[in-house]
């Protein structure tokens, strides 16, 4: 009687389910958490000099400018597109 085979596990660089893998141009996951770190402590220390930035409309807006608007400004200097394309898969003519 023969051995039954075993699946192979899948390879890390080819993730076996397609709807887990980022789309390309995507930063990865450590840019997303430095960037919210760095809003937090831009805004904590900035706030320590000026109390008016300790606002319940300014922090959520400094978090937005931070985390949008420094990818975005760092495009613009690369001049890259700020805003992705719709569709990332198809093939640019």
């Amino acid at each position: 009687m023969s051995e039954p085979t075993r699946p192979t596990p899948p390879s890390p660089e080819s993730p076996s389910d397609p709807e887990a893998a980022p789309a390309p141009g995507t930063p990865p996951k450590w840019v997303d958490f430095l960037l919210y770190l760095t809003a937090g402590v831009t805004y904590i220390g900035f706030s320590i000099y000026n109390k008016w930035l300790l606002d319940w409309i300014v922090g959520p807006a400094w978090l937005v400018a931070w985390v949008w608007g420094l990818p975005a400004l760092y495009n613009l200097i690369r001049r890259r597109p700020v805003r992705p394309r719709r569709d990332p898969f198809r093939a640019e003519t």
